[in-house]
């Protein structure tokens, strides 16, 4: 094999036009490094996401990637050169050209089909923006799916070659690499995400919380015994076996038929709870929570005027570990948001299992979301009167999933998690740092 070098001097004797095209493209593709540096995934990074983003290079984008690819035949790298040509990356650096940031989109759905695209599993989703830790082990990932391909055991297309990819991953996820001291690389992912999470910019009051957190949320939490799990969840579990196979009728509005609400209200010992009559669900707060809960964690949804389980719900009533999961899994939600902030910040304080003073809480929540920079009712520095509808929609969530317990006069009240509860909150904070996109 030739060196860069001599290749370059080669592709100078035979077209002297894509020479400097060739050379600058190799700096970036390789930063410097040999042949051996070149991977497919460095290859459809470089022509189909980083050509493409990189405005200041309007008009010479795919001068550059025929470049890359006249270089990459003289190193006797055909299959990296018909990647760099191909009219999936002259369509994506197209776009790119006839509107800034265009071709995403393509070049997503390239990547996807070449196999190569590290999948998202149950142990980990990829973030675009990460540490070095991740950055190293996705590539490590999408150099042992090419692998893979090239030799023909993963036939992108082919019937359950996504299934296969996964395996893959998680393969490389968990088993033990010299790059990361001889330790399955999870860990090291795991310890990165965590790191990074608990000490995010502007909220020193956030990071004070979280950090006593770091450590415990390095390993995983197991959801023990069906039974005790199941136990932990009785208003979920109560509601998804009251939905038959085909569903439970609602009313033309919308909601539980009274029957359901009144054996809610009587088998959940929620009857002492409701003022006045609580025939309908309106009526009955504590079963229009529950029933709004199981819609948000996507264990229930409507169809068709009834109430039926999602695939999620229906394991979940099958086996109490598995409810217990989906319930950790959904518990704060993917997104990055004022009240997921909250939900973060009550989860954290209630883990431990310590009673607390509810407007300890609520303080706690008004400063790390003023800190954090969320701006609500306009205000650029929210005081409490604006956090506090935050605070009282997770607490309402969590009173009525019977993971909380009250004490105390209404203006001395405390909180504390309910045996075993704090387990399921450490669960559903360490499902957050490995399956949100940010950071």
């Amino acid at each position: 094999m030739l060196s860069v070098e001599e290749a370059l001097a080669e592709l100078g004797r035979t077209d002297t036009r894509l020479v400097d095209h060739a050379r600058l493209a190799w700096e970036a593709l390789s930063g410097g490094g040999g042949p051996e540096t070149v991977t497919q995934w460095r290859v459809q990074q470089f022509c189909w996401f980083e050509l493409a983003a990189a405005d200041r290079l309007a008009g010479r984008r795919w001068p550059l990637a025929e470049g890359l690819a006249a270089l990459l035949d003289g190193l006797g790298l055909g299959r990296y050169a018909g990647i760099a040509r191909s009219s999936t990356t002259r369509e994506v650096l197209l776009a790119a050209d006839q509107s800034n940031g265009g071709g995403h989109t393509l070049a997503d759905r390239a990547s996807q089909r070449s196999g190569i695209h590290p999948p998202d599993t149950e142990l980990v989703t990829w973030r675009g923006r990460c540490g070095p830790v991740e950055a190293t082990l996705y590539e490590l990932v999408a150099d042992r799916l090419e692998i893979a391909v090239v030799l023909g055991d993963l036939q992108p297309g082919t019937r359950g070659w996504r299934d296969q990819q996964a395996e893959l991953t998680l393969a490389v996820l968990t088993t033990p690499h010299p790059a990361f001291d001889d330790r399955p690389p999870y860990e090291a992912l795991v310890a990165e995400r965590v790191h990074r999470w608990v000490r995010r910019p502007r909220s020193t009051t956030r990071t004070g919380l979280l950090a006593p957190l770091e450590r415990r949320l390095l390993s995983r939490v197991d959801p023990g015994m069906a039974a005790p799990a199941r136990s932990l969840l009785r208003p979920m579990d109560w509601l998804l076996t009251e939905i038959h196979e085909d569903g439970l009728p609602l009313t033309a509005a919308g909601y539980l038929p009274p029957r359901t609400v009144a054996r809610a209200l009587d088998e959940l010992g929620w009857r002492d709870e409701i003022v006045g009559p609580a025939s309908r669900e309106v009526d009955a707060y504590p079963v229009l929570v529950l029933r709004e809960s199981a819609t948000r964690l996507g264990l229930v949804r409507r169809r068709s005027g009834r109430l039926v389980r999602t695939q999620s719900g229906r394991a979940a009533v099958a086996d109490g570990r598995t409810l217990w999961l989906e319930v950790a899994a959904g518990l704060v939600g993917p997104e990055d948001s004022a009240l997921a902030t909250a939900w973060e910040v009550v989860l954290a304080v209630l883990e431990p299992g310590d009673s607390v003073p509810e407007q300890d809480v609520r303080a706690l929540v008004q400063s790390v979301v003023a800190e954090s920079g969320w701006r609500l009712a306009g205000r650029r520095d929210p005081v409490g009167v604006d956090t506090a509808p935050l605070f009282f929609a997770v607490l309402r969530e969590l009173r009525w999933l019977e993971l909380v317990e009250e004490s105390g006069a209404l203006l001395d009240r405390r909180l504390q998690a309910r045996p075993g509860a704090g387990d399921l909150f450490r669960a559903a904070l360490r499902h957050r740092v490995l399956h949100t996109a940010q950071g």
